[in-house]
């Protein structure tokens, strides 16, 4: 594909957003660019008003790694610092991007799966069981097709996903885990089927806006749910004050929340000024019962 490189503009809005700051989307300038970003997943569109959005970076990992295999870029602080050099193939220049041509791949389309109980089938394909430690990854998903009843659980963390053995028990009976790959796959698969949508996320600012702004405005309230333990106060009281702290521009206003266990966890993070990540319950006993969770996911 043809190389492409950012604007000095692009990339010194991209570094203040690694700084942790929220910008209006018009800070960037190019408007492709900028929706590709989105779509990849390593920023997240908040829109504020009519015609206007904001922009902020969950993950600051995912989008340097977004910036290194779409554009070359592998040091972001010295690609800017070569706009001042008087030669673009200066020494500053090389090092800031992996080749002398940026090039521009297209991102991998698709998503992890696993699944304990239910069938897959992709096309007329099923798919087989899998040995313990390995997982099948879905990139022609507009084929993959799984049971009407089965709920969706949208995994966020590795880990959890992996681990996924020791949190079976606090999901739904018929249920499938899916974990994205910077991309858009899984929301774009949950709008072409009418299973129930569950968001296993972190409990934090970053973690709902993600659920609110890349997947319950494309599915209705009554498809999505964000997933909230049993006992999500005692998570919530031992949890970081730096993920409140650094993260609560990200906190939707509760007038613009309709479900009612979001807006409980919303009001509890409020309260004790903290957040959680979601491997916390790895640490759990197990003492999270399915008839704990049943009373959270039919709250609406």
């Amino acid at each position: 594909m043809p190389s492409e490189k950012i604007s000095r503009t692009f990339a010194e809005a991209l570094k203040r957003l690694v700084s942790g700051e929220t910008l209006n989307a018009s800070a960037f300038g190019n408007k492709r660019q900028l929706k590709k970003l989105v779509e990849d997943r390593s920023v997240v569109r908040m829109i504020t008003g009519r015609n206007r959005a904001q922009i902020y970076c969950p993950n600051f990992e995912a989008l340097r790694n977004v910036l290194r295999l779409h554009f070359g870029i592998t040091h972001l602080e010295t690609y800017i610092e070569s706009f001042g050099q008087n030669s673009r193939d200066g020494e500053d220049s090389l090092r800031a991007t992996t080749s002398t041509k940026t090039l521009r791949i297209k991102s991998l389309q698709g998503f992890f799966i696993k699944t304990f109980d239910s069938l897959l089938t992709l096309g007329s394909q099923p798919l087989t069981s899998l040995p313990h430690g390995v997982d099948y990854f879905i990139s022609d998903f507009e084929e993959l097709q799984v049971s009407e009843t089965a709920t969706v659980v949208g995994v966020e963390n590795p880990e959890c996903f992996t681990k996924m053995n020791r949190l079976r028990h606090l999901f739904p009976g018929d249920a499938i885990f899916v974990m994205r790959y910077h991309s858009s796959s899984p929301s774009k698969w949950l709008q072409t089927i009418p299973n129930s949508y569950l968001h296993f996320g972190d409990f934090d600012p970053a973690g709902i806006a993600i659920y609110c702004n890349e997947y319950l405005k494309h599915l209705t309230p009554e498809r999505a749910k964000f997933f909230v333990p049993g006992n999500i106060e005692e998570i919530i009281k031992d949890g970081q004050t730096e993920l409140y702290d650094n993260q609560r521009q990200y906190v939707p206003a509760l007038k613009d929340v309709r479900q009612k266990s979001l807006r409980a966890l919303i009001h509890l993070i409020e309260k004790y000024g903290k957040g959680a990540e979601q491997e916390r319950l790895l640490l759990e006993t197990g003492d999270l019962t399915l008839g704990k969770q049943v009373s959270v996911w039919r709250d609406d």
